[in-house]
This record gives structure tokens, C-alpha cells and sequence, in this order.
């Protein structure tokens, strides 16, 4: 059986191995095309523990992009497309000199 760590290491290099191949291939980089290229990894590959840690990857991939979701929805709270990065809340201080 493998360690905790051994999982996450194994599952860090199977994403990596991922986006390699993504790069080497000169393709686009996103979340949906790192899910499909590790199934594409995990279908073709022959050692299990390096399949499972394909689908491993594909969970913590998924599980990034719906905390994210979730966080810009919370930041937004209109869903517009309008991402906040500055709130002018606080009153100009007149002593600031730039």
C-alpha cells in the first residue's frame, strides 16, 4: 500500500507528466484539457497505482476549479462576469503623497 505521500507525489508527477505533454504538443492550457489528458494517460496506461494516480489528479483538478467557482461567485455575489480586484471602501487619506 502507498503512503499519503507517496499518492500526493506520485499524483503531482502523473499531472505533470500532463501538462508536458500539453506543452510539447503546442495546444491550448486550461483545466478541460488537463482532465482530458489525464484520461487520455490513465486509458493508456499499464501500471494501476500510475492510472490511479492519473484519476487522482483528475479529482483534485475538479476539486480546484469548483473552489474556485465557488469563490468568485462568492466575490462577486451578482454573477456578472466582473472580477474585483480594488474596493475603494476606505476614504482617501489627504496626508498620502505620490
Amino acid at each position: 500500500m502507498t503512503s499519503s505521500n507517496d499518492k500526493k507525489k506520485l499524483t503531482d508527477i502523473m499531472m505533470g507528466e500532463a501538462v508536458l505533454t500539453l506543452l510539447h504538443d503546442g495546444g491550448p492550457i486550461s483545466t478541460g484539457s488537463l482532465i482530458t489528458r489525464l484520461h487520455v494517460l490513465a486509458a493508456s496506461e499499464q501500471n494501476e497505482i500510475r492510472k490511479q494516480a492519473c484519476e487522482w489528479a483528475i479529482t483534485q483538478v475538479r476539486e480546484s476549479m469548483a473552489v474556485n467557482r465557488d469563490r468568485d461567485n462568492h466575490e462577486t455575489g451578482d454573477n456578472e462576469n466582473v472580477h474585483y480586484l480594488f474596493h475603494h471602501n476606505d476614504a482617501a487619506d489627504d496626508n498620502d503623497k505620490h
